[in-house]
């Protein structure tokens, strides 16, 4: 059943799956947070349109697996016997570990030793006489397994020898774990695909969710005061929808109680309490700046202004660099060309929050 509230991003998909066909590039790495849409877009709006240009095609989330190494090694594995196989499925989504069948769970069993090598089973994918898509969700997990150089090798190796008919879009919400997958020159898949962040909703996606509000309820919202709850959200489309639902149940609600409500119910189901328990005094300072707009950490504004707040005279910038090296390795903290952000949007809008 298509859901309602769904707001599709077609234009992007087909530019993306269009480069890949064209052969403009033959791998894409789109980062967000999480919560921001990305697994909706891979699953509603680029796989249905990869298989209608003719795109065998495997999604896989390393984020849901427990064993995410070994389970994708055994999903690959299955999507490729399905193709030499001719087997129904022209699409496989490998990040399900139980799967209920009349009321019965099945579990999927753990991969085998005796499984093929990566590169040997992109081999046989790309065998068939169809192109393949590999949509893989939250690949930065890869990096943080012990153990898993050379199946990473193995991949990179078959994604490299076949890149000619099998395309990868790639997905992550970590900007130092993916850093530690594609941009270092050390990285295992250094310069292998074309790094994008995956655009955020705007207008047009609140807009698309008022009229939805309207036909449900024959009742008109303003658009310019639900556009400015999903700014207070951090552009989280996950928790709008949400609010949208909530009002379309609940007429009675509008818009400053039902967002106001779900950004409550957002935090209260975080660990933020317990992880900024866990930072030391100064490490929660330099968040608080930049959550304030102060992404200049070097700075002798923002410098100034934490050594007030710490009750120093000054701060050096040798000190300014040891705690954010400490929130870089905790993946709190990232940089994007001169400036300094919060990983998680939805912690910063807490942060933000404490602070008023």
């Amino acid at each position: 059943m298509q859901d309602p509230l769904y707001f599709p991003r077609t234009e992007y998909a087909s530019k993306l799956v269009s480069s890949l066909q064209n052969g403009i590039t033959h791998a894409f790495t789109l980062f967000a947070p999480r919560r921001m849409g990305k697994t909706e877009f891979l699953l509603k709006d680029i796989r249905p349109l990869a298989e209608q240009n003719g795109f065998n095609v495997l999604y896989f989330s390393f984020m849901d697996s427990a064993t995410p190494a070994a389970d994708f090694q055994a999903v690959l594995s299955r999507f490729a016997t399905d193709i030499q196989t001719g087997g129904k499925a022209k699409t496989l989504i490998g990040s399900i570990s139980k799967i209920d069948i009349m009321g019965l769970g099945i579990e999927r069993q753990p991969a085998a030793e005796t499984l093929p090598r990566l590169s040997e089973l992109i081999g046989r994918i790309a065998a068939d006489n169809r192109p393949s898509l590999l949509l893989l969700d939250e690949v930065q997990e890869l990096a943080r397994i012990k153990h898993t150089e050379s199946l990473i090798k193995s991949l990179r190796t078959g994604l490299d020898i076949h890149k000619d008919r099998i395309k990868t879009i790639f997905t992550g919400s970590s900007t130092n774990g993916l850093r530690a997958m594609f941009n270092d020159n050390k990285a295992p898949f250094f310069h292998f695909a074309h790094a994008l962040d995956f655009p955020l909703l705007g207008r047009e996606f609140t807009d698309f969710l008022a009229d939805i509000y309207h036909q449900r309820t024959s009742t008109p919202l303003n658009k310019e005061a639900l556009y400015r709850a999903f700014e207070a959200m951090n552009h989280t489309p996950l928790y709008m929808r949400a609010a949208i639902q909530d009002m379309i149940l609940n007429p009675a609600l509008d818009i400053e109680q039902a967002s106001r409500a779900r950004i409550e119910q957002m935090h209260e189901n975080s660990n933020y309490p317990a992880l900024w328990q866990s930072l030391t005094a100064m490490e929660q300072l330099i968040l608080q700046q930049i959550a304030q707009g102060n992404t200049a950490l070097y700075s002798e504004t923002t410098r100034q202004a934490i050594a007030e707040r710490a009750g120093l005279a000054r701060i050096t910038p040798a000190a300014i660099q040891g705690n954010v090296r400490k929130l870089e390795r905790k993946d709190l903290l990232s940089k994007s060309g001169r400036t300094w952000g919060i990983n998680s949007p939805l912690f910063q809008t807490w942060i933000a929050e404490q602070a008023t």
